[in-house]
C-alpha cells in the first residue's frame, strides 16, 4: 500500500507522510510542494522565477532539479513528476490529502479544515514573489472562511443545531478582534441561549480590546444589546441562572451584580449599597474601578481612599468627601442653608481661612447625629439633579466615628449609591457597620474568592495566549498563588518577559509587608515562630518556645486570627496554628536571620523529640523531626529521622512476614505507594548522604547511616524484582556491618539474601546464608532470630524434599514465638508463615484437610493484626490447597481475595501461582477467554521472571491447555494459535521448571494426563 501524503497548510504547515511528520533539509523544497498542493499544475519556468527570482535561468533550473531531486528522495517516492520537460506536478498515482482542497471543495461543511491564516508564520527569504502570492491565497481563503462561516452560523442557529455556533464566533472574533459585528453576534447568541452572563463576559473582553489597543468605546448598537441583558438580569429573580467562570477577567458573576445593581439605580428600581470585600490581591479595586469606569449613565461619583496611616484620624474621610460635595455645590450654583456652612466650618475648620483653629475631636453621639442630618439635607439636593455613587476604597482603615457616620447617612439616604470595597481581616467596628446597614436591607456583599483551578487556567491562557503553559507549570502556578490575582498577574508580568517567574518579587514582598504591619511585637513573635512549621504548629510547643503560657499568648492568637493570617483547629487532642495563605508564612520566614533559623528549628526538633514515646503515629512525628533537624543544619541527625520515617512507611509494604510491634498500628494499613515516589524519596536521601560525603569521610556515625540507607534501598530493589541493585547494596550493607561490628544489621543483610534466594528459589546459596545468620544469633543469644532462621532452615529443607526435617524445625519456630503472648502477638505473622509452610507440607503428603486447617490458623492471625502483605500469601495458598481438595468454590473465593488485595500493594510474592490458578479455575468452568488473558499476559513478562517455579507453574497452564486442544476437548481457535509449539515442548518446559519436591501436586497432575511423569516421593 502506498504511503498518503497529506498536507496541512491551514495555521503552521505541515507535511506528514504515512502519519509522520516530514521534514526538510531547506525551505524552498516547502515552498515547491504548497505550491504544488495548491495548484496542482505549475510550469517549470513559473515557479523557478518565484522561488529564485534573483538567479539567472540556468541557474533557477538547476536549483528546481535539485530540490525536486531532494523532495522526492526524503519522501521515498516519486511525488513529484513531470508529465512533460515544462509541466510539473503532484503524481497522481500516489495518494494526496490536502486541508486546503478540502476546504475549497465544500467550505461550508469543511470549516474545521481552517486552523489558521494559510502558511502562517513560513515566509522565504529572498523570494518576495512567493511572499505576495502567499498574502494572496492568505485574503483569499480567510475572506472565502469568513463568508461561509456567518453563512453557517446564521443556518445552524435557524436550524437549532448550536454545538458549533459559538466555537464558530469565535473564530471569526480571532480573525478581526475589532469587528464589533462578530462580539454582537455572540453576545445576541449568548442573550438568545439565556446565558447572561457570557453577554457580559464578552461585553467586557470587547470593552478591553477598544480601550486598551484603539482607545474608543464600543458602538451605541452593541452598548443596546448589553443593557437589554441587564433588563433580563433585573427581572430575574433571586439570581437562579448558573453563571460561567468569568474567563477573563474572572468575575463575570460578581460584574452581574453590580451592574444589575447599578441599571436599578440609574432607572430608580430597587437597589442596594454593596460592599466588595476580600484578601488583599482578590482585585477589589480593580473590580469597582472596571464597572464604573463602564457607566455611560449620567451620574456624579465622588471617590474617597482610606489610608493606613490616618486610620487613627477622626472624621478624615469625611474633611474630603465634604469638601467634594462643597465643590459640587459651588460648579452647580446650588444655593445651601447657612447650617451647611456653620457645620462645615464647626467640624471641618480646614474648610475656613483660619487654619490654626484645633478641631475638638472628643465628639458626642449628639455631634454625628446632627453632622449626619446637614449631610443628608446637602445629599438631597444635589440628587435632585444628579444620579450621586458615593465609592470609598478600604473602609478597613477608616476611623470609628466617620463608620458611624456614614452608618447614619446610608440608613437614611435612599437615594445615593454607596459601593465600597474592604479587606476580609477587617476589625470589630466594621463587622458591627455591616451587620447594621444589612440588617436593614440596605448593603449588599459581594464577596471576592480566589480563583479555582478552572478559572485560573481560563486566566493565564487570556493573559498571555501564545504561551502554551504546560499542566506542571499552571498547577505550579497555582500552588504558589493560591488562586490570587495579584500574585498571578506578577508571575503574567514575567511570563511575558521571558522569565521563570518569582514566587517572591520585590512587589510581593512589599504587599505583604504592607498587610502585615498593624501586627503588634507580640503577634509578630507568635507568627515567626508558626512560621517554622511547613503545616501545622503546636500551640504547647509555640508557647515554650516564647516562654509564655498558653492563655497569654490566647489574646494575640484571636488578633492574628481577626487579620485572617492564621487558622486554629483541633487535632487529636492538641491545639494547632496553620497560616491561611503560604506566602505570609514564607515571607515571615525569610526575614529571620539564619542564625536564629538554625536555633530555632533545633529548638524544636528537640522538643518533638520528647513526643515520641507519647504517640502513636510516629511516621508523622520523625519526618517532621527530621525536618527540623535539617533546617537546623544537622544533616546527619535529619538523614537518621528521615530513614526512620522511610523504614516506618514502608516496612508492612517490602516485608512479606514482618515484625508486628517494631511498627505502630498506622503503618499496617498503609497501602500501595507508587513506585516512582517510592524510588524519589530514596534518590533525595541518597543525594543528601552523597553530598556530604567529604564532609563526613570516616565518620562512624555517617557510616552508619550509609549502611542503613543502602539496606533500605536494597530491600526495596529486591522487592521490586530489580535484584542486581538490590543485591549489589545488600553486599555493601554486609561489608560495612563486618567492619563496624553491627550485628543487628548484619543479620538483617543475612536475611535479604535469604530472602532473594527463596525468591529465585536457589536452596544452596540460601542455606550458607541461613548458617552464617544463625551462627550470630546464637552467639548473641537472640531467641526471636533464632526463631526467625528455624523458620527459614524449615523453608530450606522444604524445598530440598525433607519433609520430615522441615516439619520438626517449623514446629520449633512455632514453640519459640508462643512462649508468652506478648511474643505471640510480636511474631504473629511469623507463626503464620510456620503454619503456611506446615499446610504446603500436608499438601505434599496429600493430607489436604490438614493442610487446609494449617491455612486456617495462618489466615486468621493475620486477619487479626491486618498485616496484608502475608494475609495475601496465605489466601493463594488456601485457594491451591482447596483447588488440590477439588473445592474449586472455595478455591475461587480465597484467589479472589488474594487479587483484591494485590491491587494495593507492590509485593510480587504468589503473583504467578495466583494467576496461574485462578487460570486453571476458569479452565475448570470452561471459561476460555480467561484462560487466554492470562497466557497472553504471561508472554509479556515471562522475561522478568526470575523464580524458575514461576515459569514452570505457567507451563503446567500450558501443558494442561495444549493437550485439552489436541485432544478437541477445547475447540478455540486463539489459544490454539497461542499455543503453536509441540505437546512435548509445554511438558518439558513444566518439567524443567517445577520443582521435584514442592510442585508435587502439579507433577501428579500432568502425571494424570499424560502419564510420563515420575515425581519423587516425600518422606
Amino acid at each position: 500500500m502506498k504511503k498518503t501524503l497529506k498536507f496541512q497548510l491551514f495555521g503552521n504547515p505541515k507535511i506528514h507522510l504515512a502519519d509522520q511528520q516530514i521534514f526538510f533539509s531547506f525551505s524552498k523544497i516547502n515552498a515547491l510542494l504548497y505550491y504544488l498542493a495548491v495548484n496542482q499544475s505549475i510550469s517549470r519556468d513559473e515557479i523557478a522565477g518565484l522561488l529564485w527570482p534573483n538567479k539567472s535561468e540556468q541557474s533557477a533550473r538547476k536549483n528546481l532539479r535539485n530540490t525536486i531531486y531532494q523532495a522526492n528522495k526524503v519522501l521515498g517516492d516519486d511525488y513529484v513528476v513531470s508529465p512533460n520537460k515544462s509541466v510539473l506536478q503532484l503524481n497522481e498515482d500516489l495518494p494526496v490529502q490536502s486541508d486546503v482542497e478540502d476546504f475549497l471543495s465544500d467550505p461550508t461543511e469543511h470549516l474545521i479544515k481552517y486552523q489558521g491564516e494559510f502558511l502562517k508564520g513560513f515566509f522565504l527569504k529572498d523570494s518576495e514573489n512567493f511572499d505576495q502570492w502567499t498574502t494572496r491565497m492568505r485574503s483569499i481563503y480567510e475572506q472565502k472562511f469568513v463568508q461561509n462561516c456567518y453563512h453557517k452560523v446564521a443556518n445552524d442557529i435557524n436550524n437549532n443545531q448550536l454545538d458549533d455556533v459559538e466555537r464558530n464566533i469565535q473564530r471569526l472574533i480571532s480573525i478581526d478582534e475589532y469587528d464589533e459585528r462578530n462580539y454582537q453576534l455572540l453576545m445576541r447568541f449568548y442573550q438568545d441561549s439565556h446565558r447572561n452572563g457570557k453577554v457580559i463576559e464578552a461585553y467586557y473582553e470587547l470593552v478591553s480590546t477598544l480601550k486598551e489597543e484603539l482607545g474608543i468605546e464600543p458602538s451605541e448598537e452593541t452598548r443596546k444589546i448589553y443593557e437589554k441583558t441587564l433588563e433580563i438580569v433585573n427581572r430575574r429573580k433571586n439570581h437562579e441562572e448558573n453563571i460561567e467562570s468569568f474567563k477573563f477577567f474572572g468575575r463575570t458573576q460578581e460584574i452581574e451584580t453590580l451592574e444589575a445593581n447599578f441599571d436599578g439605580f440609574f432607572h430608580d428600581y430597587n437597589f442596594q449599597s454593596i460592599i466588595i470585600q476580600g484578601d488583599a490581591g482578590m482585585g477589589k479595586t480593580a473590580l469597582s474601578e472596571l464597572v464604573l469606569n463602564n457607566m455611560r449613565k449620567k451620574h456624579l461619583l465622588l471617590n474617597f481612599t482610606c489610608f493606613h496611616s490616618e486610620r487613627f484620624f477622626t472624621l478624615r474621610p469625611w474633611r474630603e468627601i465634604l469638601q467634594k460635595i462643597e465643590i459640587v455645590i459651588k460648579d452647580n450654583e446650588i444655593v445651601m442653608s447657612n447650617n451647611f456652612e456653620k457645620t462645615c466650618k464647626k467640624f471641618f475648620p480646614y474648610f475656613t481661612d483660619d487654619s490654626l483653629i484645633n478641631f475638638d475631636e472628643r465628639l458626642t453621639d449628639d455631634d454625628i447625629n446632627y453632622l449626619s442630618q446637614i449631610i443628608l439635607e446637602a445629599l438631597k439636593i444635589i440628587e435632585q439633579d444628579n444620579k450621586l455613587i458615593i465609592n470609598i476604597d478600604n473602609l478597613q482603615w477608616m476611623d470609628e466615628w466617620s463608620l458611624r457616620l456614614l452608618t447614619s447617612l446610608m440608613l437614611h439616604d435612599y437615594d445615593t449609591l454607596f459601593l465600597l470595597t474592604l479587606r476580609s481581616n477587617y476589625q470589630t467596628h466594621i463587622d458591627e457597620f455591616i451587620n447594621t446597614v444589612s440588617h436593614y436591607g440596605r448593603l449588599n456583599i459581594i464577596d471576592l474568592k480566589p480563583f479555582d483551578r478552572a478559572s485560573m487556567t481560563s486566566f493565564m491562557q487570556k493573559q498571555i495566549p501564545d504561551n502554551d503553559l504546560d499542566f506542571a507549570t499552571l498547577n505550579e502556578l497555582y500552588n504558589e498563588s493560591e488562586g490570587s490575582p495579584f500574585f498571578l498577574m506578577e508571575y503574567v508580568r514575567q511570563i511575558k518577559l521571558g522569565l521563570r517567574p518569582d514566587y517572591m518579587t520585590p512587589r510581593i514582598q512589599k504587599e505583604l509587608k504592607f498587610i502585615l504591619q498593624d501586627l503588634e511585637p507580640g503577634e509578630e513573635e507568635i507568627l515567626e515562630m508558626v512560621s517554622y512549621f511547613p503545616e501545622e504548629a503546636p500551640l504547647k510547643i509555640i508557647s515554650t518556645l516564647l516562654n509564655r503560657t498558653e492563655g497569654s499568648i490566647a489574646k494575640d492568637i484571636s488578633t492574628i486570627k481577626d487579620h485572617q493570617l492564621i487558622s486554629e483547629h483541633m487535632i487529636e487532642g492538641e491545639i494547632q496554628l496553620s497560616f491561611l495563605h503560604n506566602k505570609f508564612r514564607e515571607f515571615i520566614y525569610m526575614q529571620q536571620a539564619p542564625s536564629k533559623l538554625r536555633v530555632i528549628h533545633e529548638k524544636i526538633a528537640v522538643l518533638l523529640e520528647q513526643k515520641l514515646r507519647s504517640v502513636d503515629d510516629e511516621s508523622t512525628l520523625l519526618s517532621q523531626i527530621a525536618y527540623h533537624y535539617k533546617y537546623a543544619n544537622q544533616e546527619l541527625k535529619s538523614l537518621d529521622y528521615e530513614l526512620s520515617h522511610l523504614q516506618i512507611s514502608l516496612k508492612f509494604q517490602h516485608e512479606l512476614f514482618p515484625i508486628y510491634t517494631e511498627y505502630n498500628k498506622e503503618s499496617v494499613e498503609l497501602e500501595s505507594i507508587e513506585w516512582h515516589d517510592e524510588l524519589a524519596k530514596f534518590k533525595q536521601i541518597g543525594d543528601r548522604l552523597k553530598a556530604i560525603e567529604y564532609q563526613y569521610e570516616g565518620n562512624q556515625t555517617y557510616e552508619s547511616l550509609l549502611m542503613k540507607y543502602l539496606y533500605f534501598e536494597g530491600r526495596y530493589y529486591i522487592n521490586y524484582g530489580n535484584y542486581n541493585q538490590g543485591i549489589e547494596n545488600i553486599q555493601r550493607v554486609i561489608v560495612k556491618a563486618k567492619e563496624l561490628h553491627h550485628d543487628d544489621f548484619l543479620i538483617r543483610g543475612y536475611r535479604q539474601m535469604i530472602y532473594y534466594y527463596i525468591q529465585t528459589d536457589n536452596a544452596t546459596d540460601m542455606v550458607h546464608y541461613i548458617d552464617l545468620a544463625m551462627n550470630i544469633s546464637i552467639r548473641s543469644n537472640d531467641h526471636q532470630s533464632i526463631g526467625i532462621l528455624l523458620r527459614l532452615k524449615g523453608l530450606y529443607y522444604l524445598m530440598v524434599g525433607n519433609l520430615t526435617e522441615a516439619e520438626h524445625l517449623l514446629l520449633e519456630s512455632v514453640t519459640i514465638f508462643t512462649i508468652s503472648d506478648e511474643v505471640k502477638e510480636k511474631y504473629s505473622s511469623n507463626i503464620a508463615a510456620a503454619y503456611d509452610y506446615l499446610a504446603e507440607i500436608e499438601r505434599l503428603r496429600e493430607n489436604y484437610d490438614e493442610a487446609v486447617s494449617y491455612e486456617k490458623k495462618a489466615i486468621c492471625l493475620c486477619e487479626q493484626t491486618g498485616l496484608k502483605t502475608s494475609l495475601v500469601i496465605f489466601y493463594v495458598d488456601m485457594g491451591i490447597s482447596l483447588y488440590a481438595k477439588e473445592d474449586y468454590d472455595g478455591s475461587k473465593q480465597y484467589l479472589r481475595k488474594a487479587k483484591g488485595l494485590y491491587d494495593n500493594l507492590t509485593s510480587p510474592w504468589k503473583r504467578t501461582q495466583l494467576n496461574a490458578y485462578l487460570a486453571l479455575n476458569e479452565l475448570h468452568d470452561g471459561d476460555y477467554d480467561a484462560v487466554l488473558r492470562f497466557l497472553l499476559s504471561f508472554n509479556e513478562y515471562y522475561t522478568h521472571l526470575s523464580n524458575p517455579r514461576d515459569m514452570g507453574i505457567v507451563y503446567f497452564i500450558q501443558a494442561i491447555v495444549k493437550k485439552m486442544i489436541n485432544d478437541q476437548q477445547i475447540n478455540d481457535p486463539s489459544l490454539r494459535e497461542l499455543l503453536n509449539q509441540d505437546e512435548a515442548f509445554y511438558l518439558e518446559k513444566a518439567q524443567e521448571n517445577l520443582s521435584q519436591y514442592r510442585d508435587r501436586f502439579e507433577l501428579q497432575y500432568l502425571n494424570g494426563i499424560y502419564d510420563e511423569i515420575n515425581p519423587i516421593d516425600p518422606n
